[in-house]
């Protein structure tokens, strides 16, 4: 008696279950494991916070002059680089926020196998992230943009790193002297034999030209700008001295080298982590660092996260806060407090009788009504 007892509510609870089950939404969230498809449905993310971040630095370069060695002789200064150097001074750092589908927060949720015959029509909104935006629910903002994440550089130079006058005429006229003693009895005889050849110039006699050079362009403006070579027509002599100017600094930077500025931007994209509060954002040639630093606010972390799957309830994140500082050799460039939907906690909402909206760029439950 008591076996067919046991059977009877054995059988009434198998159909009591399926019968709750015929009209009900079950989301799994998808894992290393395949997830069954069979029953229709359809796959969704809950959005992911993206760091875009544009820099703005300029960049120093010092080159050392091709005749530096030779400064202090022909010169007479010690004021020159003596090696090569680069250093950045950053200028401006801009951060904004933009969202993507989170890879690690995947759903799919499978259809009711049967609706039941006065159950209305639910419609579920997805933006083209593929992230959920309402359910049940026609009175929606506007569609989220996908992120176009793509690098940018621009370069703005003021100089090159050649030295003008360094390719010049490498060859110069070598005469010898050779001298040949004839003695014929108590009589000597010298006979010299003279010989013109052409080599290489060394680096002192670059240097030397060079100097002499400089010397003369400085003595030309002497005369120009007292009126002894020319008289001023017009613009004539501020272009003259001008460009005598440029011709001297050219002879001067092969011996004092030159330093070449250029003002650089870059946009980055970064995508924090939990665990990761602290990461280079680039690596500068100089071996420094620009490196953002995050600090959640742990305002959820009382939250329960990762709820148990039950069925008509839809997966959905409540958002923290972080304070962002971006920093370079020390300095702190931006400091700023933001939202970062992955810092937060996953929860569920319930989907019998409801109608939900959620925030575009968080994920995080906007609305809830219960009909």
């Amino acid at each position: 008696m008591n076996r067919i007892i046991k059977t009877v509510l054995i059988i009434f609870f198998s159909i009591t279950v399926s019968l709750s089950l015929h009209g009900q939404y079950i989301v799994k969230k998808v894992t290393d494991q395949p997830v069954n498809t069979a029953q229709d449905g359809f796959f969704y993310s809950l959005p992911l916070t993206v760091l875009k971040v544009n820099i703005v630095y300029e960049k120093l370069e010092k080159i050392r002059g091709p005749l530096s060695d030779y400064t202090l002789n022909y010169l007479g200064t010690s004021d020159y680089i003596t090696a090569n150097s680069t250093s950045y001074r950053i200028i401006d750092v801009n951060l904004i926020t933009e969202v993507t589908a989170d890879p690690n927060q995947r759903y799919y949720v499978q259809f009711p196998a049967q609706r039941e015959k006065d159950q209305k029509p639910m419609t579920f909104n997805l933006s083209e992230l593929g992230t959920l935006i309402a359910f049940g629910d026609t009175d929606i903002d506007e569609p989220l943009q996908a992120v176009q994440q793509i690098d940018q550089t621009f370069i703005l130079h003021e100089d090159d790193q050649s030295f003008d006058y360094q390719a010049d005429y490498n060859r110069k006229k070598q005469l010898d002297t050779i001298t040949r003693r004839i003695t014929i009895d108590t009589v000597s005889i010298d006979r010299f034999i003279f010989k013109t050849t052409w080599v290489d110039k060394s680096e002192e006699d670059k240097a030397n030209e060079a100097a002499m050079q400089i010397a003369r362009i400085r003595e030309s403006r002497f005369n120009l700008l007292t009126g002894y070579q020319e008289v001023n027509y017009g613009e004539s002599m501020k272009y003259m001295d001008t460009e005598l100017r440029k011709l001297e600094q050219q002879y001067l930077e092969l011996f004092l080298g030159k330093e070449l500025k250029s003002i650089e931007s870059q946009t980055l994209y970064y995508s924090p982590e939990k665990g990761r509060d602290s990461e280079s954002l680039l690596d500068l040639s100089d071996g420094s660092q620009i490196r953002i630093t995050l600090s959640p606010d742990n305002s959820v972390e009382n939250l329960p996260e990762n709820p148990l799957e039950k069925v008509d309830n839809i997966y959905y994140r409540i958002p923290d806060q972080a304070i962002i500082e971006i920093e370079h050799n020390g300095t702190v460039y931006l400091r700023k407090s933001i939202t970062i939907n992955q810092y937060g906690v996953v929860t569920t909402a319930p989907l019998n009788r409801t109608r939900t909206q959620f925030d575009f760029k968080t994920g995080g439950l906007k609305r809830i009504v219960r009909e």
